[in-house]
C-alpha cells in the first residue's frame, strides 16, 4: 500500500504542470514590487526631501541677483536666480489667454490635496519693473520690450506672477507621438495584458490624464508638455497656467483621453471621491496675502462638477469591465 502512495505521488509530480517555486517566494504582482511602483509613490508636502513649506518660504522671500528670459514659448516666462545659488521660474500676469499665473498654483495645490507631489512647488510673488530690469541678464536684454509690453504692470510699476521651484534638468517624452500613444493606449484598455517594465508609467499616465481633466488643462498631448526626470521615469504634470477653464464636462481632448484611460489608481479613485468644496476653499483658494483669488467662485463650481464627471466614468467603467481590470495601480 506504501508502494502504491509513493508510485501516486510520483506519478502526480509528473503530471503537474502548476509552479515548482515555493508560494511564498514566487514573484510579486506589479502592484506589489517595489522595482514596478517605486514611480507611483507620491510625498505629498515634499518636494525633493525639502518640506513644500520651506521651498514656498524660499520663492517668496530669497534675494534676487539674476533675471533670465526663457526662449521658446509663447508667452513671457522668466527664471530667478537667487544669492544662495537656487533658482525658481516666474511666470508674471501677461496678456496672453493661454497663460494665467494664478493658474499654477491652484494646479500645485490640488496635486497635493490628492496626495500627489507631481507639480513642482508654486506660490505667488511680486516684483517691481525697476528690480526686473536691474536684475535682467545680458543676453534677455533682447527681450526687453517684449516684457514691457506683453505684462501686465500695475500702476505701481510692479507684477504679481506665480514662482515655482525649478527642476535642474527636465526631459520631453513624447507621449503625444504616433508611436508612443500606440504603446500606452493599450496599456490603459482594461482588456491587454500588462507586463511589469509598462507597469510604472502606464499608472502615471492614468493619474495625468484624471488630474489633467480635474483641473481641465487641455494642452497636455500638444507637443512636449508631457515632461519628465533625466532618466525618462518619473512624469511631471506641471505648466498648467492654460488649465482651469471653467466647463463642468471638461474639455473635448480631455474627454477623449478620459475615455482611453480605463485603469486606474485606487488611491486616486479615494483622494478624488474625497473632494469637496470646503477642502478646495480650505487647501487650494485660501492662499493668505495672495494678489488675487486662486480660483474663482466659478472656476470651482466648474470644477467640482468635473470631479462628478470623473467619478461617474470611472464607476462605469469598473462596473462593465470589473475592479480587477480596471483597478490596477496602488
Amino acid at each position: 500500500m506504501c508502494n502504491m502512495m509513493t508510485l501516486l505521488l510520483s506519478l502526480l509530480q509528473l503530471m503537474w504542470t502548476g509552479p515548482q517555486s515555493d508560494p511564498w517566494t514566487a514573484p510579486l504582482a506589479p502592484a506589489e514590487d517595489p522595482a514596478f511602483t517605486a514611480e507611483l509613490q507620491e510625498t505629498p508636502g515634499f518636494w525633493a526631501g525639502k518640506a513644500d513649506e520651506v521651498w514656498l518660504r524660499q520663492l517668496q522671500r530669497n534675494e534676487i541677483v539674476s533675471i533670465s528670459f526663457n526662449r521658446g514659448g509663447s508667452s513671457v516666462s522668466l527664471r530667478f536666480t537667487f544669492k544662495d545659488g537656487s533658482m525658481a521660474a516666474f511666470k508674471p500676469d501677461q496678456h496672453h489667454e493661454q497663460t494665467v499665473p494664478r493658474f499654477e498654483i491652484a494646479a500645485y495645490r490640488m496635486n497635493r490635496l490628492l496626495g500627489m507631489s507631481r507639480v513642482p512647488p508654486a506660490t505667488w510673488r511680486r516684483i517691481s519693473k525697476a528690480e526686473l530690469f536691474e536684475h535682467l541678464d545680458e543676453k534677455s536684454r533682447i527681450a526687453r520690450n517684449r516684457i514691457l509690453e506683453e505684462v501686465q504692470w500695475g500702476k505701481d510699476g510692479t507684477v504679481a506672477g506665480a514662482v515655482s521651484v525649478w527642476i535642474p534638468v527636465i526631459r520631453a517624452l513624447p507621449l503625444e507621438t504616433f508611436e508612443f500613444r500606440r504603446k500606452w493606449v493599450r496599456w490603459l484598455a482594461p482588456y491587454d495584458y500588462l507586463w511589469q517594465e509598462e507597469y510604472s508609467l502606464a499608472g502615471q499616465i492614468s493619474n495625468m490624464i484624471l488630474f489633467d481633466f480635474l483641473v481641465n488643462n487641455p494642452d497636455r498631448f500638444t507637443g512636449n508638455n508631457t515632461l519628465s526626470d533625466e532618466r525618462m521615469k518619473r512624469l511631471y504634470y506641471m505648466d498648467n497656467t492654460y488649465a482651469f477653464y471653467p466647463r463642468g464636462d471638461g474639455s473635448s481632448s480631455g474627454r477623449q483621453y478620459l475615455r482611453i484611460a480605463r485603469r486606474y489608481s485606487e488611491k486616486m479613485i479615494r483622494s478624488l471621491q474625497r473632494l469637496d468644496i470646503r477642502t478646495i476653499r480650505s487647501e487650494v483658494v485660501e492662499v493668505a496675502g495672495a494678489p488675487w483669488p486662486i480660483l474663482s467662485d466659478e472656476e470651482i463650481e466648474a470644477l467640482l462638477q468635473r470631479k462628478e464627471y470623473l467619478i461617474r466614468e470611472i464607476t462605469r467603467n469598473i462596473a462593465h469591465f470589473g475592479w480587477e481590470k480596471t483597478v490596477v495601480f496602488p
